[in-house]
């Protein structure tokens, strides 16, 4: 069964801290994550996604309005997870694909260098989604995708 994507509400917070402590650690970037409760404070500008299997919670992304660029954006995916055993079987590309979906516009997203496996996810993703004018921006830390999806 496909993956579904729910807009999480505040009762579902613990059950995405969970997972954002497991992003975090698997990233090795700590456990702070200082904007955490902001996607429940700031409903205009930031938007908490569950990802459901089944029925079942297998991961979450953030999505928000910053501009990794700052060129300025309509959307950006400011992290985004799937729990280990869930990955390879196009639940995260489903997942992605009906959040960039949901939210018509211009998106962002940054890619560190360094993570091999997103670095061929998202091009994936962005093709699946029907990503247009696609623009890769290197640095020697990161790729930031810039695209329009829908409109």
């Amino acid at each position: 069964m496909p993956a579904h994507i729910e807009l999480a509400s505040a009762t579902r917070k613990p059950l995405l801290r969970g997972f954002l402590s497991e992003y975090l650690a698997e990233g090795g970037s700590g456990s702070d994550y200082p904007y955490f409760e902001a996607y429940w404070e700031e409903v205009e500008s930031r938007w908490p996604y569950l990802i459901l299997q089944d029925g079942h919670p297998v991961g979450f992304t953030f999505v928000n309005t910053w501009s990794a660029s700052g060129r300025g954006t309509d959307f950006s995916i400011a992290e985004f997870y799937i729990v280990p055993n869930a990955r390879r079987d196009g639940i995260g590309r489903g997942a992605a694909t009906a959040v960039l979906h949901t939210h018509p516009g211009l998106w962002e997203l940054s890619v560190m260098a360094s993570n091999a496996p997103a670095q061929e996810f998202w091009p994936r993703v962005i093709e699946a989604a029907e990503g247009r004018d696609v623009e890769r921006i290197q640095s020697d830390s990161k790729a930031i995708y810039r695209f329009t999806i829908g409109r």
